[in-house]
């Protein structure tokens, strides 16, 4: 069982937070009124996961997340935002939040988010204990639109990366969040011309729009081409969909922070908050991602080259 602390001072959505994960028997639900309470239980118990408002008195969310990286960095962190806080939920994922979910959308995020976490976290502590070191490694993956493969495909780079000893803690996850939003956009915005903006009805047309394109021509024969390139320096992925593509112009700001509450754009704008390069072809249709290797992080991994380079394609930054 996982246990989980809600932080919020508003007792109205810590009790919605909690309601929703308590229908899970998996979660065991601890409540703190402010970012200074929760640091108390954080010292006294153990925790798998904070869950955390961010406008709080006495310590607000932001302030809590740099306490516990301090402290506690291999605790995960997701922030509750709400309108108006968009700005100091970017400076939360910048400062280690592990994810975030809009507070208007709880009942249908809250608990997709907090498995994403859980189960990402989770392996990466597993695979650290048996994993062995490769210096250097390429591979191209080819996937089906299935939103189900999503998380495997993740799980199995993570093992690689974590081979290496390329990435610990946040910036793991971080990368782990910013692939999934990739892959998702391919698939579902790529292969099978879904739009974001149906995810603002009131019904599941954006869900069986999904399925219906899965099985139909001529987006069911469409695959989604992964290529890897993990070395000393830097994971660089390349993700190219099969299909019509789009105008990289009409991409809302990815540094603008309302866009995290926006049901289009909002995967864009996390890529660009958590690596150092997020680049599309002309096309539109392939996305080159890149997160390099800090100088600490090549120092702890083992048996790895002193030197070595992944070529950067020559794509359009956006």
């Amino acid at each position: 069982m996982s246990k989980i602390l809600v932080v919020d001072d508003s007792a109205f959505d810590q009790r919605l937070a909690t309601s929703i994960l308590e229908k899970s028997p998996d979660y065991d639900v601890t409540n703190a009124s402010d970012g200074q309470v929760a640091l108390h239980l954080v010292t006294d118990q153990s925790f798998d996961l904070v869950i955390t408002d961010l406008n709080m008195p006495a310590l607000s969310g932001l302030e809590l997340i740099r306490e516990l990286q301090k402290t506690h960095p291999d605790l995960p962190t997701i922030v509750m935002t709400a309108f108006g806080s968009e700005a100091t939920a970017m400076y939360a994922l910048q400062a280690g939040a592990y994810g975030y979910v809009p507070k208007h959308h709880l009942q249908e995020e809250l608990t997709a988010i907090v498995e994403t976490v859980l189960s990402t976290t989770i392996h990466q502590r597993q695979e650290e204990e048996f994993l062995c070191a490769v210096e250097k490694q390429a591979i191209t993956l080819k996937l089906p639109n299935e939103r189900r493969r999503i998380v495997p495909t993740i799980a199995f780079l993570q093992k690689l990366m974590n081979g290496m000893g390329l990435f610990k803690g946040p910036k793991a996850t971080h990368l782990g969040v910013a692939l999934t939003e990739a892959l998702s956009n391919a698939i579902i915005h790529g292969n099978l011309e879904v739009s974001s903006e149906l995810r603002t009805r009131d019904d599941d047309s954006y869900g069986d729009l999904i399925e219906q394109r899965r099985m139909m021509e001529p987006y069911a024969d469409r695959r989604v081409t992964v290529d890897v390139q993990l070395d000393v320096n830097a994971a660089v992925f390349t993700i190219s969909d099969e299909g019509p593509g789009f105008d990289i112009a009409s991409l809302p700001d990815p540094h603008n922070p309302e866009n995290l509450l926006r049901p289009s754009g909002r995967g864009l704008t996390l890529m660009h908050a958590f690596l150092d390069e997020v680049a599309y072809n002309e096309k539109g249709n392939e996305v080159t991602l890149r997160m390099n290797v800090s100088e600490k992080e090549t120092s702890e991994a083992p048996n790895v080259a002193a030197h070595s380079e992944v070529a950067t394609p020559e794509n359009v930054l956006v």
